[in-house]
């Protein structure tokens, strides 16, 4: 079957025999494909340092990755060019892949004792960390967003002392924060460690 034309069928509920038929033979064309993207960005995550197995994560990845395609294939337009579609395919498994592994190492990270989370984090690729960095600072800035005061003071310490393993004093020697006592260090990294347990809980 030419590639358009398995495309068409996919996205046409009129026959839902020749609909099943065609969700078949994209499997058998796709599935490999997809399957070796979501673990190529698993290993650049390293995965086993969030003490699951890689076959389990990729097959959760997986699972969310069909759901997208189907709900999203008609929105594909360049159906006469299969290897558009494959970079569609891919970016889809790309970050399906990151928007995953950020939840598994945020819930984590509100697990693990924090001089622990620096063994869990400190095998990703600089890619990988920063994404997980952003998506922490955008998750505190959600749950916060009523309490603006000291904010992004509060999540640059807390960020500083768990990604950049900084202590207080080390945090304390920047200018922005000299003024600051080593107990407020402490209660920021609290507060900001228990703004990510309750989005967890969202």
């Amino acid at each position: 079957m030419h590639f358009s034309e398995l495309l068409k069928q996919c996205t046409n509920p009129e026959s839902p025999r020749q609909l099943e038929t065609a969700w078949y033979e994209f499997m058998k064309r796709y599935k490999t494909h997809i399957y070796s993207a979501v673990t190529r960005r698993c290993m650049s995550w390293n995965v086993p340092r969030l003490d699951r197995q890689i076959s389990d994560v990729v097959n959760d990845i997986a699972s969310e990755v069909f759901v997208i395609i189907y709900k999203s294939l008609a929105g594909f337009k360049e159906i006469e060019y299969e290897r558009k579609f494959i970079i569609w395919l891919t970016t889809i498994c790309s970050r399906s892949s990151s928007h995953y592994l950020q939840r598994q190492f945020m819930h984590t990270l509100t697990d693990l004792d924090i001089e622990v989370f620096q063994d869990v984090i400190g095998g990703l690729s600089f890619d990988s960390r920063w994404e997980l960095y952003e998506s922490a600072a955008d998750r505190m800035r959600s749950v916060q967003s009523s309490k603006k005061k000291n904010l992004e003071r509060d999540i640059n310490i807390f960020l500083m002392y768990v990604w950049s393993d900084f202590s207080d004093k080390m945090v304390l020697i920047h200018p922005c924060y000299s003024s600051l006592g080593g107990r407020v260090i402490d209660n920021v990294i609290n507060r900001m460690r228990s703004v990510l347990r309750e989005d967890k809980k969202l």
